[in-house]
């Protein structure tokens, strides 16, 4: 007897619900503080490995919709962090959607990432490792590591340049202080566009067509599509190294956010 209650859970970082027996994971809020602590971490990472051992779970939903508070969070963050002038959350926080990247990645699963409102940077590099891309349409992508002067973090600088070419990447990453969901739907960042008031229900037939393949050929499907990223775990290591190359430099530090 399959027990999918077990698989619906309530962590103080995430939770997760069947809805129309597609699972679907929330993340809460204080995200970035949330996602220092290393028991936060491993529960999730641990709840994703369990759901990868899931013989009956084909398609996973995950759900961001922060909106302003996760702009605010994100500059309060690195407000914290000069205060302090430690760098060991920011070192977790790393370490945390790095590992977080390469499982959804990896993951034997179709996941889709669904999302809406004002999405800060960590949210749109984490849906880039998903496997196909829903947004509302009020949904605006904000570059919030322009306005304090640090690089995204999450590889969404390998998947874009990959997409979209170098000089796309770099207008769309340098250039460019936010986007809409239908300028993102036109590079092909996002695969669907959906109002806001059925986007639920929208994500849902998505995910139970990709739930209609047999779950040996969607999975073997990512492999081969995934196929290019087996240098995506070196370029996390070498995003680390930039990113704390800025860290470290006294003009960050003396600069205000």
């Amino acid at each position: 007897m399959i027990d999918k209650k077990s698989y619906e859970v309530d962590f103080e970082f995430f939770s997760s619900q069947f809805i129309d027996g597609i699972l679907w994971i929330y993340f809460k809020k204080n995200l970035f503080i949330q996602a220092t602590n290393l028991i936060n971490r491993d529960a999730l990472l641990s709840f994703l490995n369990r759901v990868s051992d899931c013989a009956f779970i084909k398609v996973v939903v995950f759900r961001s919709f922060l909106e302003e508070s996760g702009y605010n969070e994100y500059i309060n963050f690195f407000e914290v962090i000069k205060a302090r002038y430690s760098n060991l959350d920011l070192h977790r926080l790393y370490n945390f959607y790095s590992a977080l990247v390469l499982k959804l990645a990896g993951m034997n699963k179709i996941v889709i990432h669904a999302t809406s409102g004002n999405v800060i940077p960590l949210f749109l590099n984490t849906s880039l490792a998903c496997d196909y891309r829903v947004a509302a349409d009020d949904t605006i992508f904000k570059n919030a590591y322009l306005d304090i002067g640090v690089l995204p973090i999450g590889g969404g600088v390998y998947f874009l340049s990959r997409m979209l070419g170098e000089g796309k990447a770099l207008e769309l990453l340098a250039l460019k202080e936010s986007f809409s969901a239908q300028e993102a739907l036109k590079f092909g960042i996002i695969d669907k566009v959906i109002p806001l008031g059925d986007l639920e229900t929208g994500t849902i037939s998505i995910a139970r067509q990709f739930g209609n393949v047999a779950a040996t050929t969607l999975s073997g499907l990512k492999r081969l599509v995934r196929f290019s990223d087996k240098e995506l775990k070196n370029y996390l290591e070498f995003e680390n190294q930039e990113f704390f190359k800025i860290i470290h430099h006294q003009s960050f530090r003396s600069a205000r956010v």
